[in-house]
């Protein structure tokens, strides 16, 4: 229930400071208000907080938010990975209770992630930027909606990772397991980080691991349930996969 109250609370401060954010067409997109991280992704021509954004339709929203063929074919995969980060309807991730399913759906809708997850490079422009970023940088971001947005970018990093789990190679999948355990820790250690995506990452990192003999001690279906589909039946399955990872 806390871990529900949560979330709605987040949800709906971001969709505010979405709803309220001022930005003109003929502005560049930027995801930041106090450009303290750099955006080096497509630039969305509708965003939320417009005029145009207010006065068209879910559909037609989605609609001009697709990324042009030739801009598919051209851009390089570290402007399309942040390009996929601030598309602006990841926030539905937080419109049902199964956030993954949600991302599946999200996935779906934009045609960014299908080219990004067909890249060869993807895995390892993800685990860069992940890698990149620093858990304590939060705190000299001004303004809950930069704080709020840098917390949603690690979030989404990790609904990716999940689904980078399956395409990396061995060695590439150790150290994705690795580093997710530890933003995870160093994630604790501040309040605006939340329940620091504990489905979600113990996913990743279970997926990571299965390609081991970790789970062989492992007794029941409802692990590999979890690992194939994402869809959890067994709470008792995430402390197991945290367990197997302290000894990473």
């Amino acid at each position: 229930m806390i871990m529900k109250q949560f979330l709605l609370k987040t949800a709906v401060i971001i969709c505010i400071m979405l709803a309220t954010t001022i930005v003109t067409r003929a502005q560049s997109f930027q995801p930041y208000k106090s450009n303290a991280i750099a955006y080096h992704g497509y630039s969305f021509p509708l965003v939320p907080g417009t005029d145009e954004w207010k006065n068209i339709s879910h559909n037609q929203r989605v609609a001009s938010l697709q990324l042009p063929y030739d801009t598919l074919q051209n851009i390089t995969t570290a402007r399309l990975l942040e390009t996929c980060l601030y598309y602006p309807f990841n926030i539905d991730v937080f419109a049902f209770d199964d956030q993954i399913g949600s991302f599946g759906r999200i996935k779906e809708q934009f045609n960014g992630y299908a080219e990004l997850y067909q890249r060869t490079d993807f895995v390892h422009q993800l685990m860069s930027l992940y890698g990149s970023r620093n858990v304590a940088f939060i705190n000299q971001l001004d303004g809950d909606y930069d704080k709020g947005l840098y917390a949603f970018d690690y979030r989404i990093m990790e609904f990716m990772f999940a689904d980078a789990a399956l395409l990396a190679t061995d060695t590439q999948a150790a150290q994705i397991a690795v580093m997710l355990v530890g933003k995870k820790e160093q994630k604790t250690q501040y309040s605006v980080y939340g329940n620091t995506n504990r489905v979600v990452i113990a996913l990743a990192i279970g997926r990571c691991l299965q390609r081991t003999n970790a789970f062989s001690d492992y007794q029941g279906a409802t692990l590999q349930t979890f690992l194939l589909t994402g869809r959890l039946t067994d709470t008792n399955d995430l402390d197991y996969i945290y367990t197997k990872a302290a000894n990473l």
